[in-house]
Order: structure tokens, then C-alpha cells, then sequence
């Protein structure tokens, strides 16, 4: 973790800043977290942690795709101010409110949390290229599920492999993978495409007045899934609350919900898988027991 005095340097990079205050925050799997006091206001100053290449230009796209959403009207996700390719580090809007966990909703809460799901998805895909060439941002396209699961699965089990991944999970992994793959290249390449949050925060910021904001937008993604295979694995409903949310979401996307059960049904099958190959990546290089036992319960989940 980078020190107080590093984090101030770097803040003094920022043009807008008069005489920044530091203080650590968080930190998740990918970024550390410093709160940023300047003239009255808060801010989030955010720098890459995790050093896996795939997630290099994670905080840039962040970036790019905050800006493109409060261009587009969208007020439920954090204003994004300043970005360094340098030391790779991200000044965003600092969010006040209360945090409540996913199982904590209100039935409104679920179909305002499906609202803005919809929200997102359904902005313009093809305005977004031009929009980051007339501003000089990054462009991200559209990530086909064999590519993602290129990037999550076998690009995570090849980390794995250097690292002296056990031959017998090896063998595991890539079985599912490859059955994964042969999956994925038989759809037919059709459906809406959309924007998703990608790392769906089983968490939200609610303020006094009730309005849900959402953040964490390193993993966000041009794509068909909106997300709700992720959900169900990563997020904190209970059985009842998705179901209501499964619905909600038939609702606001015009879907059935059997069409929204099969997709789910799809797709849990290959996050799964991946994050068995997260964890036996993770295993591998650090030789920690905790995250051989995850790989093996969440083995265990997949077969199941």
C-alpha cells in the first residue's frame, strides 16, 4: 500500500486541487481507495493495486465510461474529474450516504435497483465511440462472451500454469473451460447489445433522500448480459428477492422471465468455472491454504 506522502505527490498532480488532505479509505481486490479533502469538498482518489495486465486500463476505462454516462444524463453513478496514465490514478466524486447490503432492499429498492440496471444498458452503444473520440478518452468496445471468457478464464489459467498449478486441477480447469469454449462459439452472434456494471457491488450508497447510487465501474463492459447470472452468484439476495428482481427485470428489459431463467442458467455455469480458475490462480502464486479451499469449495458449487 502506498503511503499518505506518496498519495499526496500524486495528488498534487491533479490541476483543480489547492491544498489537498489525504486519508486511506479502502481497498478491493484491484485499487486502494484514499478519501481527498480540498477546498470544502470530497473526492476519492483511486490507484490501481492489483498487477494482473489484464485489468492495466481498468481505471481508464472507469473513466471513459463515467464520462460518458453523466454526458448521457445518468445520475446514479459517481462524476469522474481527473485521470494520470502516469501512476495510473483516478479522481472521482466522493459518495455520501448510508451503504445498505443487497438483502436490506424493499421490494421498490429491487425494481429501482432493476431501473437503473436498465438505465445503463439501454444507453447508446454507438454514440459512446464517437463521444470518446471528440473528447480524447480511450475507447472500449464490445466484449463477445468467448473473448471474456478468454480474458477471466483461460488467460487467468495460464497465470495459474506458471505459477505450478497441481497437474489434477489443471486437468479439471481446462476440461470445463474448453467445454465452456465449444458452448460459447456455438451461439449465434445476435441479441441487443448494451452497457453493464460488470462487478456488480452486492452493496449500494443510499442517500437521505433516498436516491440508490451505484460505483465501481473498473469492470464495466459493453456487452449482452446485464448481469444478473453475477447477481445471483456474487450479490446477497435472498432466493425470494431475486426472484422478485428476475422479475422486475423481465419488466424492464421486455424479456419473459423463463428467457431471463435459461440465460442465467447459462451463464452461472461459466462464471462459476472462471471462479474456480480465479482462485486457483490466486492459490498458486501465493501458496495460501484459504485460496485452495476456495477453489475447492467453489469446485465443488460448479459440479453441483
Amino acid at each position: 500500500m502506498k503511503s499518505v506522502e506518496e498519495i499526496k505527490r500524486l495528488a498534487s498532480k491533479v490541476p483543480f486541487f489547492v491544498n489537498p488532505s489525504v486519508s486511506f479509505l479502502s481497498e478491493g481486490y484491484g485499487n486502494y481507495n484514499y478519501l481527498v479533502q480540498d477546498e470544502g469538498r470530497k473526492y476519492v482518489l483511486r490507484i490501481k493495486k492489483s498487477k494482473e495486465t489484464q485489468f492495466k486500463d481498468s481505471l481508464e476505462k472507469e473513466y471513459s465510461f463515467l464520462k460518458y454516462f453523466e454526458s448521457q444524463g445518468i445520475k446514479f453513478c459517481p462524476k469522474v474529474f481527473f485521470y494520470d496514465d502516469v501512476d495510473n490514478f483516478l479522481i472521482e466524486e466522493f459518495l455520501e450516504g448510508k451503504e445498505v447490503s443487497q438483502k436490506d432492499f424493499t421490494k421498490s429498492q429491487i425494481d429501482l435497483f432493476a431501473r437503473q440496471l436498465h438505465a445503463l444498458f439501454r444507453l447508446d452503444v454507438k454514440k459512446f465511440s464517437s463521444f470518446c473520440s471528440e473528447n480524447g478518452y480511450k475507447k472500449f468496445g464490445y466484449v463477445n462472451p468467448v473473448d471474456n471468457l478468454k480474458k477471466y478464464g483461460f488467460g487467468r489459467f495460464e497465470e495459474a500454469k506458471k505459477s505450478g498449478l497441481n497437474d489434477a486441477y489443471c486437468y479439471w480447469i481446462e476440461s470445463r473451460l474448453n467445454k465452456n469454449l465449444c458452448y460459447l462459439e456455438a451461439q449465434e452472434e445476435d441479441g441487443e447489445v448494451g452497457f453493464a456494471w460488470g462487478d456488480i457491488q452486492s452493496r449500494v450508497i443510499i442517500t437521505d433522500d433516498g436516491v440508490m447510487l451505484f460505483y465501481d465501474f473498473e469492470h464495466a463492459v459493453i456487452t449482452k448480459s446485464f448481469g444478473l447470472a453475477y447477481i445471483k452468484i456474487h450479490g446477497k439476495f435472498s432466493d425470494q428477492q431475486f426472484d422478485c428482481l428476475v422479475e422486475r427485470c423481465a419488466f424492464r428489459f421486455n424479456r419473459t422471465i423463463n428467457e431471463l431463467l435459461d440465460e442465467i442458467e447459462t451463464e452461472e455455469r461459466i462464471i462459476r468455472t472462471n471462479d474456480v480458475v480465479w482462485a486457483a490462480m490466486k492459490w498458486a502464486k501465493t501458496k495460501d491454504e484459504k485460496f485452495k479451499n476456495l477453489m475447492l469449495e467453489r469446485i465443488k458449487l460448479v459440479e453441483d
